[in-house]
């Protein structure tokens, strides 16, 4: 295991702890397996490290092929999409098998969508409405959040700057020219 993946292990770890204890303190918490909100309304395409797209990219090549040729549809259509449409609002993430409601590549997500609901930062909330709504109707003010900005600078540190969808994706599509979908 490299220096990277060890890291990337341990930081999955330090992020577990953090929603693990949010989890215990909270049953009702509506992060979980089916509930598919921040998948289907992305703000925006992942941004992720180097090391983290090599650990995506993985987890993909290791899904069946009928699997991987849903992902690479999906991703072909992204990138089209933001081609045509840069300033879209919303995003679909192309890894979520849609009618299950669950990620592909769970067990290899990137740290982004394994904080997404339990930490936040500074300048904005990382969570849904759905999470606002629970806190509100509960009366619950008192979780103890992840710091999403130690996570992100610890990520940067580590791995680098973050590399955008389109930029990862980018060799990929120009190299997909016989319009077959396959990356």
């Amino acid at each position: 295991m490299t220096d990277l993946q060890q890291f990337l292990d341990s930081l999955n770890q330090r992020v577990e702890v953090r929603v693990q204890a949010i989890r215990v303190e909270r049953s009702w918490w509506p992060c979980q397996r089916g509930c598919d909100h921040c998948c289907r309304h992305l703000a925006h395409l992942p941004e992720l490290s180097a090391a983290e797209w090599e650990r995506v990219d993985a987890a993909i090549a290791q899904l069946p092929s009928s699997e991987r040729a849903i992902v690479e549809q999906q991703i072909n259509l992204l990138l089209q999409q933001t081609a045509e449409q840069p300033s879209s609002s919303s995003f679909v993430c192309p890894y979520l098998n849609e009618p299950e409601g669950a990620c592909r590549i769970y067990d290899s997500r990137p740290i982004a969508c394994r904080t997404y609901g339990f930490f936040v930062a500074r300048e904005h909330n990382q969570y849904c409405q759905k999470i606002e709504t629970e806190i509100e109707d509960r009366g619950e003010h008192g979780i103890v959040w992840g710091n999403a900005e130690a996570i992100r600078h610890d990520l940067e540190q580590f791995c680098g700057v973050p590399i955008s969808f389109e930029q990862h994706y980018a060799d990929r599509a120009c190299d997909n020219v016989d319009g077959t979908g396959q990356l």
